[in-house]
């Protein structure tokens, strides 16, 4: 079996759904299948299409017909299909539903968000990291608050330092953001931040290896996006032990669970950042739920799910 494992923007660009891409190709190498990612369909010989968002990813599914027409085609639903552009009802993410032969979805809670007529096609397969050995070393002086993601409007990326800017005597606190700006009005943002106030650190696009390590060192990680399919980012905090503190939205209770306390609505970051830098809320009962939900994304569930989901095209693997 051959797979090819599409992602709508090029492989070198560390975004979430080039990560994802490289991702799934391991677990399915680790399977004993033939699997390669590639930005959009390359034209080479595959039994399998896997493409990465059913609006920007649905080229590569119509590339990929066309040029294999007895090969089978499977979309993975992202954030933005599922909260933003199905809803709006996107020709091209709905034709794109309609070509596909399953479409995969991270959390049964996506699946009532899908057009009624593709939900039949719809698949789970949870979300899940590469091996993260590294574990929170939270440093002395400041309480550093790490945010964790490209600049972008939807993340809502400057929500962090816009609240801790209302508070002038929280002086021992530092935000560090991390992440490349997509756009020059962003990158504006960040440099303007960086002149204005001296708690802000704008590291720009780091490896992950790096963006890591800075967010291993911070005592608090904040997720501020209006819409999120499942952050690669907060998944990764979960795993270090970083306590997050999220928005409240639907991607991220898929990951940190709808007893998770660190949750906060449009507006009202300060309000739960005043409690924890007042030491009234206990940080460490936040990495303990987060920690109980980890099983419910390891690489083996992952794997196992992407391997059932190919058995319904009636192809033999080897599973190692």
């Amino acid at each position: 079996m051959k797979v090819c494992v599409a992602t709508p923007y090029p492989l070198e660009e560390l975004k979430g759904n080039s990560v994802t891409a490289d991702r799934i190709v391991g677990i399915l190498r680790e399977a004993g299948i033939e699997a390669r990612a590639s930005h959009g369909f390359d034209g080479e010989a595959a039994d399998v299409l896997i493409s990465l968002h059913a609006v920007k990813g649905a080229q590569a599914v119509a590339d990929f017909q066309k040029a294999m027409p007895a090969g089978k085609s499977v979309v993975l639903i992202t954030g933005t299909d599922i909260y933003e552009q199905l809803p709006e009802g996107s020709p091209t993410g709905m034709a794109c539903l309609e070509r596909v032969d399953r479409i995969a979805v991270v959390s049964e809670r996506s699946i009532p968000s899908l057009p009624e007529n593709f939900r039949g096609k719809a698949f789970v397969v949870p979300c899940s990291l590469d091996e993260i050995k590294l574990r929170a070393k939270p440093q002395s002086g400041p309480f550093v608050i790490s945010v964790v993601g490209h600049l972008r409007p939807v993340k809502q990326s400057f929500a962090t330092i816009e609240a801790v800017a209302k508070h002038p005597e929280w002086e021992n606190v530092e935000v560090w953001q991390l992440g490349e700006a997509l756009d020059s009005a962003c990158e504006k943002i960040a440099r303007d931040w960086t002149k204005k106030d001296k708690r802000y650190r704008w590291f720009g696009g780091l490896p992950r290896e790096e963006s890591l390590e800075r967010c291993a060192q911070s005592q608090l990680t904040i997720n501020s996006s209006r819409l999120e399919g499942g952050a690669n980012a907060v998944l990764e905090a979960m795993t270090i032990h970083v306590p997050v503190l999220a928005s409240d939205i639907e991607g991220n209770r898929l990951l940190l669970g709808d007893d998770y306390p660190g949750y906060f609505e449009n507006g009202a970051m300060d309000l739960l950042l005043a409690k924890i830098l007042g030491r009234e809320i206990d940080l460490s009962e936040w990495t303990r739920l987060a920690a109980k939900r980890l099983p419910l994304f390891s690489r083996e569930m992952e794997r196992a799910c992407w391997l059932e989901l190919l058995e319904f095209f009636s192809y033999p693997w080897s599973s190692k």
